[in-house]
């Protein structure tokens, strides 16, 4: 099986101070190098992403009447990519990254677009993370090091134990952290990953990069093959749990909730193998394999997010299975080791084959009744439907229209008021819904 370098041998020129090789053992194989400047002089959070929590999970609290209301639509020149919502003195902020670079920012607020402003271009190939400092809100710079597929995570202060700590995969797959000093894990990740919170300093994150499952559906044909949790704080591994081939993780970061309502989190990932294709698996925070899904055939499933979409209220998992082909909507539940579809809806695709935008998808109550939807686009991606899970099924109880194919990832923000806000962008429009 070839290692992430094997991989990339002769296509990425590596800085010379990037090095180590992979390992299986769980206990930290970790370097640790003086860092000059300390992310900390430079940024004081708080920190907000593509998606709406840190454990990739797509879930807003809050409420907001947005069933009926019209969007804020915002005319751009280049097609955005990527959106980040955070909040604003007044109302909300938008910031997009579009496919020339170019990074606009937004204040929605009353109904309309109220300021807009350029800043500093930047790439569009990783997801962006906008940053909160005393001047502002500002767009994360990526570091050199840093795989360009890569998305990064801010680990926030905990409180004298120590500083923000930034976390990334570097060119080589190594596992950089990032602040009051630099620490880097050899964990052989593929290049597009990204971490998700656990909780108490700690993140998990895909590694021991394999080509042996040639699907191919978030961009490339490299997967990961180990599950790793680290400790930012203590600066060592936690968890390393590492599937016996064929199989493959496919995603690009774990989903991080409390799916089963006993309040504490677990770990949901995607495996897959050439054989019987992808099934959702749920691990606890200390790497052992709860519960499996059931199988039906060939394909990927693109989990989305946990919230209490139950009829009764009841924590689910919201997962597209083979959204490029099948277009249907599930519902999980995690009963003690038993992880069962309880109810399943046709005509939805949260994902376009190939892409590594994965944030296809935002849940809520976005109608203001105690009912939480998911908000995700239908087949032809020119509609975002509102859907229910109620006592006689999954119910689409409205559909905005787009007026064109939607190409960022869905997201949104909740607002200081409690209320939420959500948006998205098509080839040449910027929609906002706020109440």
């Amino acid at each position: 099986m070839p290692t992430r370098r094997a991989v990339l041998a002769g296509t990425v020129g590596l800085s010379t101070w990037l090095g180590g090789c992979a390992s299986d053992d769980s206990r930290s194989t970790s370097t640790v190098e003086p860092t000059r400047t300390s992310i900390a002089e430079v940024l004081s959070g708080p920190y907000w992403y593509t998606h709406p929590q840190p454990a990739g999970n797509r879930f807003l609290r809050g409420a907001a009447a947005l069933r009926n209301t019209e969007p804020v639509r915002i005319a751009v020149d280049s097609r955005p990519e990527w959106l980040v919502a955070h909040p604003a003195p007044s109302g909300s902020y938008w910031t997009a990254v579009t496919d020339d670079g170019s990074v606009v920012r937004w204040q929605v607020d009353g109904g309309e677009m109220t300021t807009e402003n350029r800043l500093q271009s930047r790439a569009s190939d990783s997801p962006p993370v906008v940053a909160g400092s005393g001047d502002g809100p500002r767009l994360l710079t990526d570091p050199l090091s840093k795989s360009p597929q890569a998305g990064q995570m801010v680990a926030p202060a905990n409180g004298n134990r120590s500083h923000p700590r930034r976390l990334f995969v570097a060119r080589n797959g190594d596992l950089v952290i990032d602040g009051e000093s630099r620490t880097r894990f050899p964990i052989d990740a593929p290049p597009d990953v990204r971490p998700a919170a656990v909780g108490n300093g700690r993140y998990a994150i895909y590694g021991d990069v394999t080509d042996r499952y040639g699907h191919g559906a978030l961009g490339d044909g490299l997967e990961p093959s180990s599950l790793i949790v680290v400790d930012t704080v203590e600066r060592r591994t936690v968890v390393r749990s590492k599937l016996d081939a064929p199989m493959v993780f496919e995603g690009l970061q774990p989903l991080v909730a409390d799916l089963d309502g006993d309040g504490k989190p677990e770990i949901v990932t995607t495996i897959a193998d050439p054989t019987h294709g992808a099934r959702i698996a749920v691990y606890s925070t200390a790497g052992q394999r709860i519960a499996t899904g059931p199988v039906y055939g060939p394909g990927w499933r693109h989990q989305l997010a946990v919230a209490p979409f139950g009829p009764d209220g009841t924590p689910e998992l919201a997962v597209v299975l083979k959204p490029h082909v099948t277009h249907t909507l599930e519902y999980y539940r995690l009963e003690g080791s038993r992880l069962t579809v309880r109810a399943t809806s046709e005509g939805f695709s949260s994902h376009t084959y190939g892409s590594r935008n994965i944030d296809g998808a935002v849940a809520a109550d976005l109608n203001d009744d105690g009912t939480v939807e998911i908000l995700l686009p239908t087949t032809d991606r020119e509609r975002l439907a509102g859907v229910a899970h109620t006592a006689q099924g999954p119910k689409v109880r409205w559909t905005w229209e787009l007026g064109a194919r939607l190409q960022s990832n869905i997201t949104g923000i909740q607002l200081n008021d409690g209320r939420i806000a959500v948006g998205v962008a098509t080839d040449d429009e910027v929609l906002v819904w706020s109440a």
